[in-house]
């Protein structure tokens, strides 16, 4: 199954390509729906990383709190 999958996997990354190129190459000119899904994504994306980092934090901070007090 190992040259299956490297099939497929070089047939998923010519289609990809194919999905990129401009319409003048004879590709699908993808560009503008891809920019449209980033645009959305990535500041829902950073949110939610910042979210787990504040919540990292504050459970590291109650953490270290008890052993501060036994000092």
């Amino acid at each position: 199954m190992g040259i299956g999958k490297i099939l497929i996997g070089i047939i998923l990354v010519i289609i990809g390509i194919w999905l990129l190129l401009p319409l003048e190459w004879g590709g699908a000119a993808w560009w503008q729906w891809l920019l449209i899904v980033l645009m959305g994504f990535i500041p829902v994306l950073l949110i939610f990383i910042g979210a787990i980092l504040v919540w990292i934090e504050s459970e590291e901070l109650k953490i270290e709190k008890p052993s501060k007090r036994r000092r």
